[in-house]
């Protein structure tokens, strides 16, 4: 059985008890971002095959103006998600008193772990 994201970072942190919360918090934080992140890529590759489509279907301006704005309004929203856990890691790393060379290798398990689940 392959081992947990959760059993990689206690492994490379070492992590103690008192911490174990904190750490599985801001790992799952850390799986949010990435999603979040990945979501913002799909909508700006969305955005550009969308424009280019309508240029080609000799739409101007306003209908295609209509499109941006709606489309850069929900990239906007993600950013502002990724913001706001990017600032609940932040509080929860100083409550815990973590460094933040640890919140950096849980970031660093969450990426190799989601890569080896989308190669499985």
């Amino acid at each position: 059985m392959a081992e947990s994201i959760w059993d990689k970072i206690k492994k490379g942190l070492q992590v103690g008890a008192e911490k174990t919360k904190e750490f599985a918090q801001i790992a799952n934080l850390k799986k949010d971002i990435l999603f979040l992140e990945t979501k913002k890529s799909g909508k700006f590759k969305e955005l550009g095959e969308k424009i280019y489509t309508l240029f080609r279907e000799g739409k101007k301006g306003d209908e295609i103006l209509e499109f941006v704005n709606s489309v850069l309004e929900e990239i906007k929203e993600i950013e502002e998600e990724i913001k706001a856990k990017n600032e609940e890691i932040e509080k929860i790393r100083k409550e815990a008193q973590i460094k933040e060379e640890e919140v950096k290798k849980v970031e660093e398990e969450v990426k190799k772990t989601e890569k080896e689940e989308k190669e499985e």
